[in-house]
C-alpha cells in the first residue's frame, strides 16, 4: 500500500504495459474496481504522454484499447473495471495497451484486382462509370438543339417535354435519355402517331373482267413427227383447227413444267405444250423435258384465218449445229426443209 493514502482498503496498484514492450508503466487507482475505464486511461495517457492535451487524449482513446494481461477481459469504455470482470478483492492488476488495427477488407491485394487499380469495383460504382461513359459519348455524338423533347426552363435548368422531368445538367439529361422511362415512352409515342396517321385511299387497280366464255369442246388437232435433213434434229409439227374462232382472236401457246400441272403425278423427264383459243377448250401435249431450239428459223408459229388453222413447228436442241461467223461469206439464211411423215 501507498503511503498517506486515503482508502488504503480500496487503493489497487495497476501495472500497465505499453505497445512498445520494453517499458511498463505504474498506476495507483484509489477507487480500486469502482474506478472507471476512462479515468484509467487518462491515467495511462498522462503517464505516457506528460502534457497532452484532451484532443490528444480523445485521438489516443480512439487508437488504443485496454485489456487485462493475456486478453482474458476487455476494458471497455463507460463502465466500471469492476463490471468488466475484475474483482474488488484484487490490489495488483496488469493491463496491455493495444493499438488498434483499422478493420476492413485489404482492396488492394483481392484476387481479380490490378496493382494500383484500388480493388474490384462493385456494382454499384460499375453502374456510376456506365453513366458517366454514356453522358459523355451522348455529348459528343447528339446535337441537343435538334432534340424536340429538350428544352431549358426560367431557372436555369432542363426538362424532357416527353417526360415531364427536371434535370440539372446536359449530361442529366441524357442520361435520362439512355434510361428504360424515356426509351419507352418514345416507343409509345411512336405507336400512337402511327395509328392516328389516316388511311390515305388508294387508286383502284387496274381490274380485267374475266371472259366467261361457254366452251364448246377440243378442237381438232394433228402431230407430225420427222427429222431435220442437214442438221438431223428432231422436229415436232402442231397443226389445231379453229373453225368456230372468232375474227378478232389469235390462239395462244404456252410451255409448261411438269410441276405446274395437276392432271398427271410430276415428272421431270416431260413437259407440256399447252394451246388455248376461244371458244375451245385448253389442250395439252406432253413432249420430252429436252431443251429446244429457238432460233428464228427453227421455231416459228402461223395463224391462218381463212381455215382457221395454227400451226406449230420446233426442234430439239440435239445434234444443232454451231452458230456461224458473220465475218465469214456464208449465204442467206433460209427456212430448212422439213419432210413429214404422214404414216404418223
Amino acid at each position: 500500500q501507498r503511503e498517506g493514502s486515503a482508502n488504503p482498503s480500496k487503493e489497487m496498484e495497476v501495472f500497465v504495459a505499453l505497445p512498445s514492450g520494453d517499458s511498463t508503466l505504474r498506476v495507483w487507482l484509489e477507487a480500486g474496481a469502482s474506478t472507471a475505464v476512462e479515468e484509467l486511461s487518462r491515467r495511462v495517457f498522462e503517464g505516457v504522454c506528460v502534457g497532452g492535451s484532451p484532443q490528444a487524449l480523445e485521438r489516443w482513446r480512439a487508437a488504443t484499447r485496454l485489456t487485462t494481461l493475456g486478453g482474458r477481459a476487455r476494458l471497455v469504455p463507460g463502465r466500471r473495471l469492476a463490471e468488466c470482470g475484475v474483482a474488488h478483492e484484487v490490489r495488483e492488476l496488469t493491463v496491455s495497451v493495444l493499438h488498434r488495427v483499422a478493420g476492413g477488407i485489404d482492396f488492394q491485394n483481392r484476387v481479380g484486382s490490378k496493382p494500383g487499380s484500388g480493388g474490384v469495383q462493385s456494382a454499384e460504382q460499375a453502374n456510376i462509370d456506365r453513366r458517366e461513359r454514356l453522358r459523355k459519348l451522348a455529348l459528343e455524338t447528339v446535337d441537343l438543339n435538334k432534340d424536340p423533347y429538350f428544352m431549358r426552363n426560367h431557372l436555369g435548368t432542363y426538362e424532357c417535354k416527353l417526360c415531364l422531368t427536371l434535370h440539372n445538367t446536359e449530361g442529366n439529361y441524357l442520361a435520362h435519355t439512355q434510361g428504360k422511362r424515356h426509351q419507352q415512352n418514345l416507343a409509345r409515342r411512336a405507336f400512337k402517331e402511327r395509328s392516328d396517321v389516316p388511311i390515305a385511299p388508294q387508286a383502284p387497280g387496274r381490274f380485267i373482267e374475266k371472259r366467261h366464255t361457254i366452251k364448246i369442246g377440243r378442237p381438232g388437232y394433228k402431230v407430225t413427227k420427222s427429222r431435220d435433213v442437214a442438221t438431223k434434229q428432231r422436229v415436232l409439227l402442231f397443226e389445231v383447227d379453229y373453225p368456230e374462232a372468232e375474227d378478232n382472236v389469235q390462239p395462244r401457246h404456252r410451255f409448261m413444267s411438269a410441276y405446274e400441272q395437276r392432271v398427271e403425278p410430276p415428272d421431270k423427264q416431260y413437259q407440256y405444250l399447252l394451246f388455248a383459243c376461244d371458244p375451245y377448250e385448253t389442250i395439252a401435249f406432253k413432249i420430252p423435258n429436252h431443251d429446244i431450239d429457238k432460233s428464228p428459223d427453227r421455231f416459228f408459229t402461223n395463224w391462218d384465218p381463212m381455215s382457221k388453222k395454227f400451226s406449230l413447228s420446233l426442234m430439239f436442241a440435239d445434234n444443232a449445229p454451231s452458230a456461224p461467223n458473220p465475218a465469214d461469206s456464208a449465204p442467206a439464211k433460209h427456212r430448212p426443209t422439213l419432210t413429214y411423215d404422214t404414216s404418223h
